[in-house]
């Protein structure tokens, strides 16, 4: 009988860790196009540059400046597939994860884009697209965990991207900056400067060792003007639109990586 009780919490602690991990869908690890490359010298492998650990206050940063890539992304698949823009992608937990960090518990992989499921109708009007979108979505960097947690600036970030989804949809990546667009763009970052002050400053209930991870003014110092990220946006548009999207993103495999490194 006692056997197979041990069975039974064997069994049951099996299935809670397939539901906590098997919501996810493994991604395609590969490059963000806006990092930097792998040279050998500064990593014995490729493996080891793909796991290397971000600095805490860039990968935060990346985590605006990255949005902004995305809004354009967005648009420009919108405009392919005729799929509107805000039914491209729900908020929500992350469906899509590249990599584990495989350093252990003090370092996460952290998503740059935390956003949820992506409309089924895009793989019907085009799979490469809908293979990159997932690959995309699906990237992530090494950090210390203090910056990736729910309870905390992560989390926070986390929320911020899925709930702001209806305002970046909102930014017109092709037209003039001001006035309206410049507008958007400065209420999110308003938002973000917001989660930083309050997790840097104010943030009382976190622990002090976490919140000394970040430093406000080198995160703020990253994200630059709005009309940077402005820019970024653009720049995600035309991404799209010359192709290089799917050609780098929408690939299955490391291999073949002709016109961006892995």
């Amino acid at each position: 009988m006692t056997s197979v009780r041990y069975v039974l919490v064997i069994f049951l602690a099996s299935a809670v860790i397939f539901t906590a991990t098997g919501a996810r869908k493994d991604s395609t690890v590969l490059s963000d196009i806006c990092s930097n490359t792998f040279t050998e010298g500064q990593y014995e492998t490729r493996d080891e540059y793909q796991r290397r650990v971000r600095e805490p206050n860039k990968h935060i940063s990346a985590r605006l400046v990255r949005y902004l890539t995305f809004g354009g992304i967005l648009q420009a698949i919108s405009e392919e597939t005729e799929i509107p823009r805000n039914e491209l992608v729900a908020g929500g937990a992350s469906q899509f994860q590249d990599q584990s960090s495989g350093l252990g518990r003090t370092v996460h992989a952290a998503h740059v884009i935390r956003v949820g499921t992506i409309d089924r109708r895009l793989g019907g009007k085009d799979a490469a697209l809908q293979k990159a979108l997932v690959n995309y979505i699906g990237h992530t960097q090494n950090v210390l965990r203090a910056a990736n947690v729910w309870h905390g600036v992560g989390g926070e970030i986390d929320r911020f991207q899925s709930n702001n989804l209806g305002l970046l949809g909102s930014i017109d990546f092709t037209g003039a900056f001001e006035p309206d667009n410049r507008k958007v763009v400065e209420q999110l970052v308003g938002y973000f400067r917001e989660i930083i002050a309050a997790y840097v400053k104010d943030g009382s209930e976190y622990d002090a060792k976490d919140k000394n991870i970040l430093d406000e003014d080198k995160v703020i110092l990253c994200c630059v003007s709005p009309l940077m990220l402005f820019e970024e946006g653009r720049a995600g548009y035309d991404l799209v639109k010359s192709g290089e999207f799917v050609s780098h993103y929408g690939r299955t495999s490391k291999k073949n990586c002709s016109t961006f490194q892995c």
